[in-house]
């Protein structure tokens, strides 16, 4: 098992779509201070004195370590992923992989465990190229708690293992990677917040559910939020994780592997 977990590790670090991704990455997380304060400046050359905007030149250390998916980066993280686990398919590896496990079922767990360090890499890219983007532009300040920052970042962590947990039933378990790429842009842009809207309201008219809404217990919605509730993520996580991967992983080792 260990072998494979750090085969998988090698074949997604040469990954075109993850070297792809890791570059955007890193572009974003770099613009993301500098682009706020070209568009303070474009806003103030477009409005009278007394309505100027001023350019925040003190942020906090938190606010980068509760952010590690500045702009889209959570999406890129997610088609990178969807890419690695549909790679065996698309290129017909998975039967010799998964012939040598005692259980085939050891090559999703393989590829999930791979998420691990690919999905911590791109939160860490998140944090530290804000940090030296924002460096020539503003002071970087400690006076607000970083544990907690801390805190949120591993929250964080733990909901993009709970999206990863989905896309590899959506990838590997159902065999579609078109299905996991389009999750994969819902649910890092956090559009599905309009599906769950349409769910509530069903939810709501057929048992009167008014204080319960979906969005409050979805991965992806938790994950776009700056400071999701630590007892309900960490349920959410848990409990998307061991259904998906563990439904994921008895439909690979029931079928028959082409």
């Amino acid at each position: 098992m260990t072998n494979l977990i750090r085969m998988d590790l090698y074949r997604l670090q040469r990954s075109t779509a993850f070297k792809v991704c890791t570059v955007l990455a890193v572009v974003f997380a770099l613009a993301i201070v500098p682009f706020d304060y070209l568009m303070t400046l474009l806003a103030n050359m477009l409005v009278s004195d007394d309505k100027v905007t001023q350019f925040n030149k003190v942020r906090q250390l938190s606010t980068f370590l509760r952010s590690p998916f500045p702009f889209v980066n959570a999406m890129l993280a997610m088609i990178s992923v969807t890419s690695f686990f549909y790679a065996d398919i698309e290129f017909g590896y998975v039967k010799n992989i998964a012939g040598q496990m005692p259980k085939k079922g050891y090559a999703v767990l393989s590829k999930y465990t791979a998420t691990f360090v690919h999905n911590l890499l791109f939160m860490l890219i998140g944090v530290v190229f804000s940090l030296l983007g924002a460096l020539p532009f503003v002071t970087i300040a400690t006076t607000q708690s970083v544990g907690g920052a801390l805190a949120v970042f591993a929250v964080k962590f733990l909901l993009m293992q709970a999206c990863c947990a989905l896309l590899i039933w959506f990838v590997v378990g159902l065999r579609s990677k078109s299905l996991g790429t389009t999750f994969s842009v819902l649910m890092g842009t956090g559009l599905l917040t309009l599906l769950y809207l349409g769910i509530d309201a069903g939810i709501n008219k057929l048992f009167s559910l008014k204080d319960f809404t979906v969005t409050d217990y979805m991965p992806d919605q938790l994950l776009n939020t700056s400071n999701p509730d630590a007892v309900t993520s960490i349920v959410v996580s848990v409990i998307f994780i061991a259904l998906f991967v563990l439904l994921t992983v008895r439909m690979f080792d029931h079928r028959d592997v082409k």
